[in-house]
């Protein structure tokens, strides 16, 4: 039995034709772009001026010989500064290490998570900022095992490093921290001043290399001095990592129990 419909329209037999091979095409392209891996670009709806960019890190090997500093930041994560310094730091490509406390930590665990992959160091702070030297041996175990319970369950992992408030420690303490202890070299004194013009001058003035700075991402004050701060830094040749870095960097290998301040060349 024959149609009358290619008398009457022609092109139809090679327009059906046409249509098979053109979706074909489309199904072996979607195949191969599946199974090579290739991914399409996704243009973010948000306007780029809008989008913080991320600059590359500087390749490890090339921090060898090079003057190095680490940013810390204590009592954190807060919800009205921290992501405004995360934003900062992303944007002069830039990491730190945050001593975080627990209690901070568990009513923000999105900021901690943000810390985390952005590739900042988390350590803790405790967990309720107490002066542990003032506490029973008995309370000075549950707030360490408390804070630490918090980050493993918001990062899956404990964190490897400590600060303790105040920077008092004792033995006890030292022994049942199970950390390295990190201090500083260079306290700006951010929580007293408050003001940025004061913390920026602290920390050019003391900085040297392989300095442990301390400030605190809780004041804004703060946060408005960091920019200026590491674009100052950079000017004199200094490049920005975490603690633990700068430690392996110095080939120094962090002992639980140990206090370090510093790491120089």
């Amino acid at each position: 039995m024959r149609f009358g419909v290619n008398k009457r329209v022609p092109w139809l037999k090679f327009g059906v034709v046409g249509v098979i091979v053109f979706f074909g095409f489309l199904v072996f392209r979607g195949t191969f772009r599946y199974f090579s891996g290739e991914k399409g670009t996704v243009i973010p709806r948000t306007p780029m001026l809008s989008q913080v960019k991320v600059p590359e890190r500087v390749f490890r090997g090339d921090l060898n010989g090079k003057k190095l500093v680490a940013l810390t930041f204590d009592d954190g994560p807060y919800s009205e500064t921290t992501p405004r310094l995360l934003d900062i730091l992303k944007e002069k490509g830039a990491v730190a290490t945050f001593f975080e406390l627990g209690m901070r930590a568990k009513d923000n665990t999105e900021i901690t998570k943000r810390v985390f992959e952005e590739g900042h160091e988390v350590g803790s702070h405790t967990m309720y900022h107490q002066d542990l030297i003032e506490l029973s041996n008995e309370a000075v175990e549950g707030d360490i095992k408390e804070a630490n319970a918090v980050f493993e369950e918001i990062l899956g992992i404990k964190p490897k490093i400590t600060r303790v408030p105040y920077g008092n420690s004792n033995q006890f303490i030292r022994e049942h921290v199970k950390t390295p202890l990190i201090y500083w070299s260079v306290d700006t004194k951010d929580w007293e001043t408050k003001d940025t013009n004061k913390v920026v001058e602290e920390t050019m003035k003391a900085t040297s290399d392989g300095a442990i700075i301390l400030y605190h991402d809780i004041y804004g004050s703060t946060v408005d001095a960091i920019p200026i701060v590491i674009d100052q830094l950079r000017d004199q040749g200094y490049e920005f990592v975490t603690v633990s870095e700068l430690a392996e960097l110095r080939g120094v290998r962090l002992e639980n129990g140990e206090v370090y301040t510093k790491f120089e060349p």
